[in-house]
């Protein structure tokens, strides 16, 4: 019951920034978050149903400025798969430029190659961000 009213005060106070920042570190104790690697790079899913819905197999990363960027997701439910994915691209000098999210669904326990052209940086690294679909 504590539990419950202290939720519904932090919901009531939802347009204070600490009261939004509180709400969000309940949600990522409550749903989980994860962060993995996959060919060098890092995977990182706010929540960890997504991670656990979705695997990641591959991700390549052209070694040059504007090049392209290829992951391959697998959906392992029997449920066609709706969530959110956005790049994280780090250039040699710190640089980080982020990819605006796309929703990507995947049928049944099939795979799906996404790419994202024109991001990559030479001699840079990625990291796929994931999240459930809005």
């Amino acid at each position: 019951m504590k539990k419950l009213l202290v939720l519904l005060v932090l919901l009531a106070f939802s347009s204070c920034t600490p009261m939004k920042r509180a709400q969000t570190g309940l949600a990522r104790s409550i749903a989980g978050q994860e962060r993995i690697k996959v060919d060098g790079y890092e995977v990182y899913c706010s929540e960890g149903k997504v991670c656990s819905e979705i695997d990641v197999l591959s991700i390549s990363m052209e070694n040059r400025d504007k090049g392209k960027v290829r992951v391959t997701f697998k959906n392992r439910t029997g449920n066609t798969a709706l969530f959110q994915v956005r790049l994280e691209i780090r250039d040699p000098a710190g640089a980080v430029t982020e990819t605006r999210p796309e929703n990507i669904a995947i049928p049944p326990t099939q795979e799906l190659s996404w790419e994202m052209p024109g991001v990559a940086k030479q001699g840079g690294t990625v990291r796929v961000l994931m999240n459930t679909a809005y």
